[in-house]
């Protein structure tokens, strides 16, 4: 149910699936919080958490949301049977195609990617479902690919390493012909984590495993690289990143919240949260939102590292398993809007975290 809240916007919670717990992976798109659990995909109204409509799906371990290709939504369920996208409007289907097997799935701008085990490519309109390219990825054996939302020209950005672990190979990918644009050979083992003015951010592997000891800076049009160490290394945060400007926000494993600003070349800040296992931070340039695992939302002043508010714990029926992957938190129209371990979606205000 909805509650007023100030700026005249409600905030809410709710539960959309009848089954109990399991934490929602949400994107927004099409003026809707589009989201899945296992078994189904549904709508919400982003004002008051009303559900729009649901769509059951095949049962599968989630690591990503739907999301909006093509003016439709693409469930990405997972590796298995056929490809479908729904209306955004009403969550029926639009089509669906039988595809050959493929072990990585990827939706770039209007296309889906799909990556085969022998290192073979498929393009796929996301608009219609029909097949527009087939074909290797020079230079990456068995390319799975990362993209970054807000791009002007979407890019599929591949990464390979040398066998000493020294240099790592970039490649991005126009998703629409599977033509590469750049490609190059950079120092370290590293991550690409988002893509701001024309570079693209990477973080750099120290001697452990994950644990992240430099940010770098790439820009193709130029062939720039700028790398920031950090003080301390961030434990386990090589996928948990987030990009503002000139500003790259980790999130740890041990709950460490960093900042570093790469046009400064340092460590902006550094709080320690006790999260553990944090999502991907977010951030609105004035404030840093991270998910924990409780389902508590947190807020942190993007300025000076500062813990400003945070929101109760939801734990449901399946707290004690461990999510397969956590969704970060989502940004719209100065609201916040989280997913939490008891099959609750929720909506707050931006403007004043300390009122959560």
């Amino acid at each position: 149910t909805a509650q007023s809240a100030p700026g005249g916007f409600g905030t809410w919670e709710a539960v959309p699936a009848a089954e109990d717990g399991g934490m929602p992976q949400c994107s927004y798109a099409a003026r809707r919080l589009l989201c899945a659990r296992p078994g189904q995909v549904f709508a919400l109204d982003p004002a008051d958490g009303s559900t729009l409509w649901r769509h059951p799906v095949a049962e599968a371990v989630r690591s990503e949301p739907p999301v909006v290709s093509g003016g439709l939504v693409q469930p990405e369920v997972g590796l298995l049977g056929p490809l479908e996208a729904l209306d955004p409007a009403t969550g029926e289907p639009e089509w669906q195609e039988d595809m050959p097997a493929y072990d990585g799935l990827r939706t770039v701008g209007d296309m889906l990617l799909l990556t085969r085990a022998d290192g073979m490519v498929t393009g796929v309109d996301s608009a219609s479902g029909k097949t527009k390219w087939t074909h290797r990825v020079p230079g990456q054996a068995v390319p799975y690919f990362t993209s970054f939302a807000g791009e002007r020209k979407p890019a599929a950005y591949a990464t390979s390493q040398s066998g000493d672990g020294r240099r790592t190979r970039v490649t991005a990918v126009d998703p629409a012909s599977g033509d590469v644009r750049w490609d190059a050979e950079l120092a370290g083992t590293l991550t690409p984590v988002g893509t701001a003015d024309g570079s693209l951010f990477l973080v750099a592997e120290g001697a452990t495993y994950s644990d992240v000891e430099a940010v770098v800076r790439y820009t193709p049009a130029t062939g720039a690289t700028r790398r920031v160490e950090l003080p301390i290394p961030v434990e386990q945060a090589s996928a948990s990143a987030g990009v503002r400007g000139d500003t790259v926000y980790l999130m740890g494993a041990g709950g460490s919240l960093v900042a570093v600003d790469t046009a400064a070349g340092k460590q902006a800040w550094r709080l320690e949260t006790g999260v553990s296992r944090g999502s991907a931070p977010v951030s609105d340039g004035r404030h840093v939102y991270v998910t924990a695992p409780d389902g508590r939302l947190l807020g942190v002043d993007a300025r000076e590292g500062r813990l400003l508010g945070q929101t109760r714990p939801r734990l449901g029926a399946e707290s004690d398993k461990v999510p397969a992957s956590l969704p970060a938190p989502l940004l719209a129209g100065g609201h916040v809007y989280a997913g939490a371990p008891d099959g609750t979606v929720f909506g707050v205000s931006g403007r004043d975290p300390g009122a959560w």
